[in-house]
């Protein structure tokens, strides 16, 4: 999985439009639709859940060449729900939204909404094929599998029509995951023992990647329910020798170290809280063979740290739709005894605003947030 966006702005929205229908103006009542009703979408994802105002009216954006990479795969359908606002009565159900010509468009059956003026839509990406609505709490169950998680699921923001106006709806979508991955360097104090560490392996264990997300319609925000927890998520396998200090820190890829964040190997979660003694980060390397004050140390092979990440996180919780990036200081000088490790939380960003140099030392690792 490779999936990035790094640039050095704050720009909270991505954007990218979807041109409507024309409209039928003759359209001002109820009475005046057909059987069925042809609308299509005008789409946004945003990155840290704010919706401003549009020039031309609708919601915010902001785009920039990077923004453009943050789109819906064509391939894959979203899912929409649609309620009377009053009676919370389902008008529309899991009706799968498709897009062709690059335009995402649907049919609204409409010949059982005479009880109604309005209607309020909210939309999941990607479809999934059974959802539940929960009348008394004004919700609907999204059950996400693994496959589903790793399509990095958003859901939008609830938005309230009238019926005579559905030519086009605007929706903005949210990321619900967390998205995981690392950095690493070698930030052994003493210049004799630096740059003999070779990195093997990289694993996190414990985490959520299957679950059930409610979302309340109307309110725009949900919570998660996780269902399966994964005992072992593999995230690099090879031979990559780890840079020496801050200034040569490097992504973690998926068999080599990469300077590039869009290669670097990266997983989504589902987000829970922290338990002390559950989810954990495992690094498995290598030591070279070196001289150190006149005496030769032999190789050593598949050394083991185990990073708990309980007491890491500000509130020992991850936080529903951010992106963490660990970054992983191994110390040659502290090969027989644990690593501590604490975290550095920030707002999503793209720059990686923590000053590098005022953490390392006797933090060995931080974690930062950025955009997905």
């Amino acid at each position: 999985m490779k999936r990035a966006f790094l640039t050095k702005a704050f720009l909270p929205i991505v954007v990218f439009t979807i041109f409507s229908c024309t409209a039928n103006d003759e359209f001002q009542s109820f009475d005046g639709f057909e059987k069925s009703k042809d609308v299509s979408f005008d789409i946004a994802i945003t990155r840290d859940g704010k919706i401003s105002t549009r020039s031309d009216g609708g919601y915010g954006n902001i785009v920039t060449e990077t923004d453009k990479d943050a789109k819906l795969d064509p391939s894959k359908p979203f899912g929409l729900m649609g309620v009377d606002p009053q009676t919370y009565e389902v008008l529309i159900n899991n009706q799968r939204v498709f897009e062709t010509a690059g335009i995402r468009s649907a049919t609204f059956d409409s010949r059982n909404w005479h009880s109604t003026e309005n209607i309020m839509l909210s939309a999941y990406y990607p479809y999934v094929d059974e959802t539940e609505f929960m009348n008394g709490n004004r919700a609907y169950v999204i059950p996400y599998h693994a496959e589903e998680t790793k399509a990095g699921p958003l859901v939008s923001n609830s938005v309230q029509h009238r019926l005579s106006y559905l030519d086009i709806i605007p929706l903005v979508f949210r990321h619900i995951t967390n998205d995981i991955g690392f950095r690493i360097c070698d930030i052994t104090f003493d210049p004799q023992l630096q740059g003999h560490i070779r990195l093997r392996k990289l694993s996190a264990h414990n985490f959520a990647t299957e679950g059930f997300y409610l979302d309340s319609i109307g309110n725009n925000n949900g919570m998660w329910i996780q269902k399966t927890v994964c005992p072992e998520i593999g995230v690099f396998e090879g031979n990559a020798r780890v840079g020496c200090g801050a200034e040569n820190e490097m992504f973690v890829g998926f068999d080599n170290l990469v300077s590039d964040r869009k290669l670097s190997s990266r997983f989504y979660a589902v987000p829970e809280d922290i338990k002390m003694g559950k989810q954990y980060i495992e690094v498995v390397f290598d030591v070279d063979e070196f001289e150190y004050d006149g005496h030769k140390y032999k190789e050593l092979k598949n050394q083991v740290q185990k990073f708990p990440l309980y007491g890491v996180l500000n509130g020992n919780s991850c936080i529903c739709g951010k992106q963490y990036t660990f970054h992983l200081g191994l110390d040659l000088g502290t090969l027989y005894q644990p690593i501590e490790f604490t975290a550095s939380v920030s707002d999503w960003e793209h720059n990686y605003g923590v000053d590098i140099n005022s953490v390392w030392g006797e933090n060995k690792i931080y974690e930062d947030n950025d955009f997905f």
